[in-house]
């Protein structure tokens, strides 16, 4: 019993020294020295008062088994010495995580002055998440607005949607009266082009008139002064007359009849230059303006119109020319009916054709030539396109 004591006293002094070495205290040339002291016996050193108390119960517990102890020791001083040496590797170890803990510290700091931006940066996108709040407020209740505008422009739309329809509709039957207007247009500038042509030569011809008036104005003039000149000889020309009227009521009324019956007429297109006249879009009546026979005035060269001037079977011919393409064609028309026609189709070189008929008219009775839609003729000096016409016999 009294050897565990000592072997706790000496392990308890062990302990000390160890502790006050690994404090710092003790090298191990003094934890020799102690540990010898302790075996010769010697006083302690008077370090304090617990190794005073433990080298006393040492002399008096431990007289037997000091080389035991002995041996522990030494194996405790080789665990001391390891420990020492982790000891010295934990503080290389300390040392390095004493670094790292300031480099950590550092970038906590960083870290820290981040956070306070982002702090920073939060703080105003809250104000500008409040602020967009209130505009997406404001936008809702618009776009309420909004969609009860579209609503009622959708049915707007519905309504003009069935509006355009009808309108579309109207359109359609507007267009088709538009086209068939069209072609009453074309007609009728056709004729108008015509009555153009036929106002401008009636033109010439009354300025012509006119100055056959001025003309007459000064012969009657003339033969007023003349008709009192004569006014002397008014017995003398009654007696003459007198005498003629006798002769004329000798002739017999045949021969009256047959000088009033004399009837003919032939003219050509064009009185002067050279030209093609047409295609047109409709029928015209051709005006042949270059008059060759006209006796007894029933051809009308202004108007191209032969009125019969009694009843009758008269003779009537027409030529046309043109040179292709298209084709020509000219008709014979009594009283708006076509007659006779004469007409020649190619696809090259010159066009030529001729017709003719005799006709029984009544007085009054009109007779023309047309030329048919689409064709042409063309004429000049060399007057490749006639009409005539003259009396046969007379009718009763």
């Amino acid at each position: 019993m009294k050897a565990l004591v000592c072997i706790l006293l000496l392990l308890e002094t062990f302990v000390f020294v160890v502790q006050q070495q690994v404090d710092g205290g003790l090298n191990k040339k003094e934890i020799s020295q102690q540990i010898s002291s302790e075996d010769g016996r010697q006083n302690p050193p008077q370090t304090d008062t617990l190794r005073a108390e433990a080298s006393t119960d040492r002399q008096q517990y431990c007289d037997l088994g000091i080389p035991d102890i002995h041996a522990a020791l030494r194996e405790l001083t080789a665990t001391v010495t390891e420990q020492k040496e982790k000891n010295r590797e934990l503080t290389a170890t300390v040392t390095e995580q004493k670094e790292n803990i300031r480099e950590l510290t550092a970038t906590v700091t960083e870290q820290k002055e981040n956070i306070r931006e982002l702090t920073t940066t939060v703080t105003e996108q809250k104000e500008n998440i409040r602020e967009l709040t209130a505009t997406v407020t404001e936008q809702k209740e618009n776009i309420r607005e909004l969609t009860a505008t579209v609503t009622e422009q959708k049915e707007n739309i519905r309504e003009l949607t069935t509006t355009v329809t009808e309108q579309k509709e109207n359109i359609r039957e507007l267009t088709t009266t538009v086209t068939e207007q069209k072609e009453n247009i074309r007609e009728l500038t056709a004729t108008v082009t015509e009555q153009k042509e036929n106002i401008r030569e009636l033109t010439a011809t009354v300025t012509e008139q006119k100055e056959n008036i001025r003309e007459l104005t000064a012969t009657v003039t003339e033969q007023k002064e003349k008709n009192r000149a004569l006014e002397t000889q008014q017995t003398f020309i009654l007696e003459e007359l007198k005498k003629k009227n006798e002769e004329i009521s000798n002739l017999t009324l045949s021969q009256v009849e047959l000088r009033k019956e004399n009837r003919a007429f032939s003219a050509s297109m064009m009185e002067s230059g050279s030209g093609n006249i047409g295609p047109f879009t409709s029928d015209i009546t051709l005006t042949y303006k270059n008059v060759f026979t006209n006796i007894g005035n029933a051809y009308n060269p202004i108007t191209g119109i032969f009125t019969a001037p009694l009843k009758g079977a008269y003779m009537f011919r027409v030529s046309v020319f043109s040179h292709a393409p298209p084709s020509t064609a000219a008709v014979i028309v009594k009283n708006g009916k076509h007659v006779v026609v004469a007409d020649d189709k190619r696809p090259q070189n010159d066009l030529n054709a001729s017709n003719g008929v005799v006709l029984i008219l009544e007085v009054g009775d009109v007779v023309y030539v047309r030329l048919w839609a689409g064709r042409r003729i063309f004429d000049n000096q060399n007057n490749h396109n006639t009409f005539s016409g003259y009396l046969l016999f007379p009718l009763k």
